[in-house]
């Protein structure tokens, strides 16, 4: 808040509102007098929730070059040992979580902002091979050494792991953008499916099934052994993935596993192509630009909040990139705009918010009490502590 301007107030209790207007400070000494109370519930209001301090207990030093920061491009992930960090300098670097120690560092020719993905004692991770594209590697955690070369060029999205096996979408040189189950210890594909652009969406990974994209808004179900669930639909639709032709059309999918559909999602966001949605058992979480939405059941709005609203902005508020960082029974944690903020959805009210522009994230992961971050100022990866 700047020194030179007071503000009035107009607190609606009932619909949990501020209204607020700037009034110049050269005002009359008496009315300065009279606005003094309500500049003072604003202050209350205003910090009504602790804004969190942090501090540093990492930083990966490792001076980036002016050269390298120019195509910004670098990603993190982490397990209950260690940190993998895809660096600006063409290396992945693995650190000891509670150490701080560099254990390990693996040069990959290339940058991205697809993370390594580490499953038991293994870290896969992409590496430039020609123009043509890259390969994926399978590395050792604990030394960095490489196991072996996976016979496909790229994973695309999340995986997940049932023992041996990986279920994840990503190209086949033989075949292109596919659906996959891939046998790690064999070092082969089990069994694949075309599914073109639908490479880059997300799948949904449930406990008896797998819903996958086949281009556009177009989903459709196959079992954990490549069996398609649904052939004898009424509704056929033509696609470029020509063998796909049952399908259900929608953008996201629920926690009651409702579809969320393009003109829903148009009707209340500017921004739907780049929401951030997460869900728990019993809410779907919906973050834009400036806007969370909550969906009960059977997409049922529960509640609208323009955040901007809910959070006193920092000074350095410039940062598009915004994450859903946790959700648990009464809490959702997010990123927006530099700063984390920590929301009760069921009295919707914010708990605590952390400032982080003074290192602008390139991306943020919260991990216990600790927050792990990609500074976009120094391309460096830090470690910080919730006080």
């Amino acid at each position: 808040m700047k020194n030179n301007t007071h503000y009035w107030v107009l607190f609606n209790v009932k619909k949990q509102t501020i209204f607020g207007k700037i009034i110049s400070k050269k005002m009359e000494k008496s009315k300065r007098i009279l606005l003094l109370p309500l500049k003072l519930v604003f202050i209350c209001l205003l910090y009504s929730f602790p804004i969190i301090a942090q501090t540093e207990f990492f930083n990966s030093k490792i001076k980036f070059s002016e050269s390298q920061l120019d195509k910004f491009y670098s990603s993190f992930s982490m397990d209950s040992s260690q940190v993998y960090f895809n660096a600006n300098d063409y290396y992945v670097h693995c650190y000891d979580k509670k150490t701080g120690v560099l254990n390990w560092s693996y040069r990959l020719e290339s940058k991205t902002n697809t993370a390594p993905i580490a499953y038991r004692n293994n870290l896969i991770v992409s590496k430039y091979s020609s123009e043509y594209g890259d390969k994926c590697l399978q590395l050792n955690t604990k030394t960095g050494d490489t196991i072996q070369t996976l016979v496909i060029q790229s994973i695309n999205t999340k995986p997940i792991f049932k023992e041996n096996v990986m279920y994840c979408t990503g190209i086949d040189g033989g075949i292109g953008g596919a659906v996959i189950a891939y046998d790690l210890k064999k070092n082969n594909i089990i069994w694949e499916k075309f599914i073109a652009h639908g490479v880059d969406r997300q799948p949904y990974f449930l406990k008896d099934k797998i819903i996958a994209n086949a281009e556009e808004d177009n989903w459709f179900e196959l079992d954990y052994n490549g069996k398609m669930l649904d052939t004898t639909c009424e509704y056929k639709t033509n696609l470029f993935v020509e063998d796909i032709k049952c399908v259900q059309n929608y953008v996201h999918r629920t926690h009651d596993n409702k579809g969320i559909s393009q003109t829903f999602l148009q009707e209340y966001f500017e921004d739907y192509e780049n929401l951030k949605v997460s869900s728990n058992n019993n809410y779907t979480f919906l973050l834009g630009y400036s806007k969370l939405m909550i969906l009960k059941d059977n997409l049922e709005i529960g509640k609208e909040i323009n955040i901007d609203e809910i959070v006193t902005l920092p000074e350095k508020a410039i940062n598009d990139y915004r994450e859903i960082l946790k959700i648990d029974d009464t809490t959702i944690w997010f990123f927006y705009k530099n700063l984390v903020v920590v929301y009760d959805y069921i009295n919707y009210q914010t708990l605590k918010t952390i400032d982080l522009s003074p290192w602008r994230p390139h991306q943020v992961i919260l991990d216990g009490n600790n927050l792990w971050l990609i500074s976009e100022n120094d391309g460096e990866l830090i470690g910080l502590t919730i006080d």
